[in-house]
């Protein structure tokens, strides 16, 4: 069905207003982003962020396939389709993102072959959970707008900041490549999304479930920021302690290789 020269107009003011708020959330704008560039970071509070942030690289595609099997018409699919080719290696050598981000974590310190034995903060979890929730359990435009609008139109401004830190902690072009890959790719996934989503802008209770999701997804990712702030304080000061000396950790934390094994990640099954 065409859309109304007004129609059109209403649903694109709708993804312009969606994405200032996206831009202004506290989840894209969060401190340890946003102060980046003035308190930099060193390449020890990167190997916790790498450890950290990995599991949500490593899931994104498989919300996305669970989204996949609820799209409600073709063209929903043909977007979803898209955006999960580049994310399993289009513009990435043939190379998925899980192992291209792989190559930053080793550069950062972390070895090869433990990517998925660090154990991870309660939010890292919680922020996995909520997003396999929301595709399977939200209606489809609630889980559109997470995984749409909440992650496509927040990344690239989260990643340039980060891009900034990782340059002053002294990583190199070729070790942040994960990072500045995202960049260019999200920019594009962003482009794409907003024709995608044009058609399904029209009614007031679609704009509010797409709203929702983004939120719901972005609420989440100021948690997750929160988690990572508080496991480079704990490991830091793990690393500062006198010899002989340990901390009793009280978090409770997962691997992301039992996190697999108890939610049958592999299986695209969750409790």
């Amino acid at each position: 069905m065409a859309l109304t020269i007004e129609q059109e107009k209403e649903a694109r003011q709708f993804l312009a207003d969606l994405r200032e708020e996206i831009k202004n959330h506290a989840g894209v704008g969060h401190s340890i982003l946003g102060r980046m560039k003035t308190d930099p970071r060193s390449r020890f509070d990167f190997k916790v962020l790498a450890g950290q942030h990995f599991p949500l690289v490593g899931n994104f595609c498989a919300y996305m396939e669970l989204l996949l099997v609820n799209a409600p018409d073709s063209e929903a699919k043909c977007w979803l389709a898209k955006v999960l080719v580049d994310e399993y290696g289009e513009r990435s050598d043939g190379e998925d993102h899980a192992e291209h981000y792989k190559k930053f974590m080793h550069a950062a310190g972390i070895p090869e072959g433990e990517e998925d034995t660090i154990q991870l903060h309660p939010e890292v979890v919680n922020f996995i959970r909520e997003h396999y929730r929301v595709a399977t359990e939200e209606p489809f435009l609630v889980g559109l707008g997470a995984l749409g609008p909440g992650h496509e139109w927040s990344i690239p401004a989260m990643f340039e900041l980060a891009v900034a830190g990782l340059r002053k902690a002294g990583f190199s072009e070729e070790e942040i490549g994960y990072w500045t890959l995202h960049l260019e790719q999200d920019q594009d996934h962003g482009a794409w999304l907003e024709e995608a989503l044009v058609k399904y802008c029209l009614q007031p209770e679609a704009r509010e479930q797409i709203r929702r999701g983004a939120l719901l997804s972005l609420d989440a990712r100021e948690r997750f920021w929160w988690g990572i702030t508080d496991k480079i304080a704990s490991e830091t000061t793990k690393k500062n302690l006198p010899p002989g000396v340990t901390a009793t950790s009280t978090e409770g934390q997962l691997t992301l290789r039992e996190l697999r094994a108890k939610w049958h990640v592999q299986a695209r099954l969750v409790e």
